[in-house]
């Protein structure tokens, strides 16, 4: 067979390729994705919400020799967003497997967080930059837990919970980082 005809006969094999490159084409083609769900999103930490407030990627820092020992300290880092139309502040932070929580802040962007009583919130957004200063890498306010009451492993989660003044308080399971090869020092926030 030669020509039309060969062409002919050759057509149903060439539908299944055509029609899988077509689905390819469509799979990936341009236009609006689909929504990420909470479950998909990337990240080290717990997120978590109270009121207007938004608490994402609230992690424990990972202890470098694979567990918090009784006594120790640890970090605690977070992101916050209020999306109210007030301001709000994070008043408070306890922990039943810590003596104590603090609040830091490096509010001079220097390079040190000091201790403070609150953390601001501003109305329709997040901790307030320094002055003048891009806020840059990790954000510039932790908390710190303080004397831990037992052994606390990478990998296992430690309740936390975070009162707010206006938006009310949550528990979350905060993640402790588990131990990475990779590990290094965080980078300063503020440039």
């Amino acid at each position: 067979m030669t020509g039309y005809a060969q062409d002919m006969q050759d057509l149903p094999k060439a539908r299944p390729a055509a029609a899988c490159a077509a689905m390819a084409l469509a799979v990936t083609a341009c236009g609006n994705p689909a929504p990420l769900e909470d479950e998909q999103l990337a990240t080290v930490g717990t997120n978590g919400s109270v009121g207007q407030v938004e608490l994402r990627n609230v992690y424990v820092q990972r202890p470098l020799d694979g567990a918090y020992q009784t006594g120790e300290d640890a970090r605690v880092l977070l992101t916050m967003v209020n999306s109210a139309e007030r301001p709000d502040r994070l008043a408070e932070v306890t922990s039943g497997y810590a003596e104590k929580a603090m609040m830091r802040w490096d509010r001079n962007c220097d390079g040190t967080a000091e201790q403070v009583e609150a953390i601001p919130l501003t109305a329709g957004g997040t901790v307030p930059a320094p002055d003048g200063k891009a806020v840059t890498g990790h954000l510039p306010y932790h908390v710190e837990l303080v004397s831990f009451d037992r052994k606390v492993r990478a990998g296992t989660t430690v309740p936390v919970t975070f009162a707010f003044e206006r938006a009310g308080q949550t528990t979350l399971d905060v993640k402790v980082q588990p131990v990475h090869p990779a590990d290094q020092q965080p980078r300063r926030a503020c440039t």
